[in-house]
């Protein structure tokens, strides 16, 4: 194998650990939207090349969470308005209730596993106090994700990936009903779906749906907090 080929997959690997700490930062709200995100001094922070730092960027631009200016830079991207928030959650209701339905009816036993296994997963981890608001996100993400996996069509998965919508309502509060009303609501669908009973699956997912829209629109409640005109945050 050259030199070349032998390297790629660290860099790879790297490039992968850059992107997971990127976004944490901006799910965890260090980084806050708006706030310039510059590639020397997030290189020097983690202690990589800049270009690691410049691949996990573009990953992040490609989700939302960062924005690239002319002659600027990246930035964090601004949160949802309430506009968006609500046509966000008018397009998911549209789709995973019904996806829901079909997996409970569709599903081999090895989906309905993985379903499970990573709602316990996220229970254990979140009561343990070893899981960060960012990894809550991204697996809660991979949850929603399995279960439209599990109805065997790819259409819908692909249709859900685009939407980003995890990494997008994640950012707009940290409260803690946010995750712990979810693991309960988690556990209703995961029943239902074992069960393969299609109408519980579909309106226990609706159910919650509906409970973290009501949760999360309390983030246009709130005062926002001034945003700095760069910064960057440590690592944590």
């Amino acid at each position: 194998m050259s030199e070349r080929g032998a390297e790629r997959p660290e860099r790879t690997r790297m490039s992968d650990v850059v992107y997971e700490q990127l976004q944490t930062w901006l799910l965890d709200g260090e980084i806050q939207p708006g706030e310039r995100i510059r590639v020397d001094v997030v290189s020097r922070q983690l202690g990589v090349s800049q270009t690691p730092v410049r691949e996990s960027l573009n990953r992040l631009e490609a989700e939302d969470l960062v924005t690239k200016t002319h002659l600027i830079g990246y930035s964090a991207s601004p949160k949802l308005t309430p506009e968006r928030f609500e046509d966000l959650f008018e397009a998911r209701f549209l789709i995973e209730p019904y996806c829901a339905g079909l997996a409970a009816g569709r599903h081999q036993r090895i989906e309905v596993e993985q379903i499970a296994g990573i709602a316990a997963d996220l229970r254990v981890r979140y009561q343990a106090g070893t899981m960060s608001y960012g990894a809550f996100a991204r697996e809660d993400a991979e949850f929603h994700q399995a279960i439209i996996a599990a109805t065997g069509n790819s259409y819908f998965g692909e249709i859900f990936a685009k939407l980003h919508c995890h990494l997008q309502l994640f950012r707009l509060l940290r409260d803690s009903r946010v995750t712990e009303d979810a693991l309960e609501e988690h556990d209703l669908i995961v029943t239902a779906i074992r069960q393969r009973d299609t109408e519980a699956a579909d309106a226990a997912m609706h159910a919650h749906l509906t409970a973290s829209r009501s949760r999360l629109r309390s983030a246009f409640e709130s005062t926002p907090e001034p945003v700095p005109a760069e910064a960057t945050p440590t690592p944590s």
